[in-house]
């Protein structure tokens, strides 16, 4: 059994009330793109996150304005709040005196005696540390060759030393990311294979929408096949929200994630005669903060509706400026767009919901 055996073994480490690794499940996270110190607006993002079903949420520390502010927002915030750092030691410190549940350092961009402090600080607050690099902070030539992978790995061990040596390796979390989806298949398999470490998996800088979720995807479905990652991200260039939902839908799809509803949305053809597309958006924000495995159809007409979609829980089909209800492939009532969508509301009440 491959399947799990490498996510399973690896260390634990807790962020605020999460675990992360061994047998624990796999942790959503993803990145505000908001200034820090734009306090309500990272609050407000954290909160809409947790409801969206976010686990982590991490944000850039810029200057002493973003570090200061993370007191108030990690004291606001229902998700574990990650810091994340470059090249400025003692912006790293304040982060964590600040309250970050964790940071995110890239160890290229940090001096090794400023690496002692920052380790010396989260060991006393006692939170984990992501050592995070990416292609972007070596001098690759972006091939995907063994000379590549190996200047990954010196970097990685020489840090993982340093962490050893003052004895905090325990806490650490590990990502190793690239551009490249093969380039960061490769790595993250290989490191799976030598580190007891927990790994924070995605590719970097993936692009926008479906064309971001596919390059993102080829590397991380055989990972998660495998067994391999922790926590994931999938970088897109839109809003975090967008970011939580491919992830969900992902690990949904894979069978590592059982309380995210699945919307299934016929494509439309010359048969329909309704506007389906903005019915199954509306729809769509109703899923968003329901736990449940349940299947819901929206499709464009009686072909596709009880039909393909027999199996789903709930279901609307439509007809011409009109929708059919059906449930578990049982037909119902033919009712307009607001009334068939108030159905499909009424039918979705009784489940949980996440809420601040």
């Amino acid at each position: 059994m491959v399947k799990n055996m490498l996510r399973d073994n690896t260390n634990v480490v807790r962020i605020r009330n999460k675990l992360l690794g061994g047998k624990n499940k796999i942790l959503v996270q993803t990145m505000a793109k908001t200034k820090t110190s734009n306090t309500e607006a990272i609050i407000k993002l954290a909160n809409d996150l947790y409801i969206a079903g976010a686990d982590l949420l991490r944000v850039s520390i810029l200057d002493e304005h973003d570090a200061k502010s993370l007191k108030t927002i990690v004291d606001n915030s229902p998700l574990p709040i990650i810091a994340d750092l470059h090249f400025n030691k003692d912006l790293a410190l304040k982060a964590i005196d600040n309250g970050a549940d964790k940071i995110r350092i890239n160890p290229g961009n940090f001096h090794q005696d400023d690496l002692k402090e920052i380790i010396e600080r989260a060991k006393y607050f006692n939170i984990p540390i992501r050592i995070g690099i990416n292609s972007g902070s070596l001098s690759l030539n972006h091939t995907k060759d063994t000379s590549s992978i190996n200047e990954y790995f010196s970097l990685l061990d020489s840090t993982i030393d340093i962490f050893k040596k003052y004895d905090y390796d325990k806490n650490l979390v590990l990502a190793l990311k690239s551009t490249d989806p093969n380039l960061t298949f490769k790595l993250y398999r290989a490191a799976a294979e030598l580190y007891p470490y927990p790994l924070h998996i995605g590719l970097t800088e993936s692009g926008f929408g479906p064309v971001g979720a596919i390059r993102s995807s080829i590397c991380l479905v055989p990972l998660l096949q495998l067994g391999i990652g922790n926590t994931i991200r999938i970088s897109l260039s839109d809003s975090p929200i967008t970011e939580v939902e491919t992830v969900n839908a992902l690990l949904k799809g894979l069978g590592l994630k059982n309380d995210v509803p699945t919307l299934i949305t016929c494509p439309t053809c010359g048969r329909t005669q309704c506007d389906v597309s903005n019915l199954a958006k509306r729809i769509s924000e109703l899923l968003l903060s329901i736990e449940a495995d349940i299947k819901v159809a929206i499709m464009g007409c009686p072909v596709n509706g009880p039909g393909e979609a027999k199996d789903a829980d709930f279901g609307l089909a439509g007809t011409k400026n009109a929708y059919l209800t059906f449930e578990r492939g049982k037909k119902g009532t033919i009712l307009n767009e607001e009334e068939a969508y108030q159905w499909m509301k009424d039918k979705l009440s009784s489940f949980k919901k996440r809420c601040i």
